[in-house]
């Protein structure tokens, strides 16, 4: 894998980035409330909407600690292939767990600014699952290749 600085981001530890990119919403989603700014409206349906995808995000991150005990190492320290529990069924379900998370909290900020952070961070799980693939297939090779082939769908089944 190509350690460009975007892939060194994207590889490092994840508990490392959950800090930054944790902070980043936060921050911006906080100025954004604080400040009055592109405000979404404050009603019922963003407000159960914000806590229905922050509890189904723990709920999916959750299951996925509970099957892969590494997730939170690097890509390079991960040991064995996890392809139990939700892992057979995606490939990515911690960061179907943190997208989830993200939408959730943006949500409850009410505020356009959030929710453009969440999109951000978003695609940046994305990019980390896919820089994630191609450095788990030059290690484990064959054995990783064929779990992709058994599951092919990496957040969402039967749709992505």
């Amino acid at each position: 894998v190509n350690m460009n600085p975007v892939n060194k981001y994207l590889l490092m530890k994840p508990s490392t980035r959950g800090i930054i990119e944790w902070f980043l919403l936060f921050f911006v989603g906080g100025c954004g409330y604080f400040f009055s700014t592109l405000i979404l409206p404050l009603n019922l349906y963003f407000l159960t909407l914000g806590i229905s995808f922050l509890i189904l995000g723990f709920i999916i991150h959750g299951l996925s600690h509970k099957e892969h005990k590494q997730a939170h190492s690097k890509a390079e320290d991960i040991e064995k292939i996890v392809t139990t529990g939700i892992y057979s069924k995606i490939r990515h379900p911690g960061y179907l767990g943190l997208i989830l998370m993200y939408f959730g909290v943006a949500l409850l900020f009410h505020n356009i600014l959030a929710n453009i952070a969440a999109v951000i961070l978003s695609f940046l799980q994305i990019l980390t699952a896919f820089a994630e693939e191609r450095f788990l297939i030059k290690k484990f090779g064959e054995e990783y290749e064929e779990y992709m082939r058994r599951v092919p769908w990496r957040f969402i089944p039967k749709v992505f």
